[in-house]
């Protein structure tokens, strides 16, 4: 017998360990086991066995799903986010770039304008222009929301995003205000998240209304100045 062969023979992992080598007996496969046809054919059993049982995929969000097989998101759950709305239906944001620059992931992109008077008033002088959210790079930490110093943005307790290009995925104002009408509709509350039954809003803070300023002082009253 040569050198190669019984090299073939020893056992490998014994040489790799340090230990003494032993030779191992390796069976020859016959005909059928060299042709493979048994195995595919044990497989392709296996296959259609499965294929004739019930289903083990839960339709978790779908109609016929039972109430024990959906995800209920517990209070605080953080979804996807939204923008909110004061009481004459203006979103509240001032374009501060507080939540942007709060926020670890960098994904929120805003660009600011002035407001116009007869539709903001006169305490208002900044409103987004652009408020776009790359849901892609968010993590999800709400740093956004403690940051607001308006309680302008908040976050639903939507989960189960789906799209098929990246570009959908790109929040603007538009998507994240249509959020907020359909969250408070969940909710049973205004547009504004305000409780008509209590008069209060209850997804603020202590519950007060959207003329309150979190953190900062209030808005200054007053007439707008030229340029300014």
């Amino acid at each position: 017998m040569s050198d190669t062969h019984t090299a073939e023979k020893l056992d490998i992992r014994a040489i790799m360990t340090g230990d003494k080598p032993q030779t191992r007996d390796e069976r020859k496969l016959n005909f059928w086991e060299r042709m493979y046809l048994p195995e595919i054919f044990k497989g392709l059993v296996n296959t259609f066995k499965h294929m004739l049982k019930p289903s083990a995929t839960i339709d978790y969000v779908g109609p016929t799903s039972r109430p024990d097989q959906r995800h209920i998101p517990a209070v605080g759950y953080r979804g996807e986010h939204y923008l909110k709305v004061d009481d004459k239906g203006n979103e509240k944001c001032v374009a501060c770039f507080m939540c942007s620059t709060a926020c670890p992931a960098e994904c929120i992109t805003i660009v600011g304008e002035e407001t116009p008077v007869e539709k903001f008033g006169a305490e208002r002088f900044k409103h987004p222009r652009v408020f776009e959210i790359d849901m892609l790079k968010c993590i999800y930490c709400g740093m956004c929301v403690e940051a607001c110093p308006k309680d302008a943005i908040g976050m639903t307790t939507t989960y189960n995003q789906v799209g098929t290009k990246r570009s959908q995925f790109i929040y603007d104002k538009d998507r994240l205000l249509k959020n907020n009408d359909e969250f408070m509709k969940q909710l049973g509350l205004e547009r504004s998240g305000k409780d008509t039954k209590t008069s209060t809003y209850p997804l603020s803070p202590d519950k007060c209304g959207p003329d309150i300023t979190h953190g900062l002082a209030d808005f200054r009253v007053g007439a707008r100045q030229s340029g300014v």
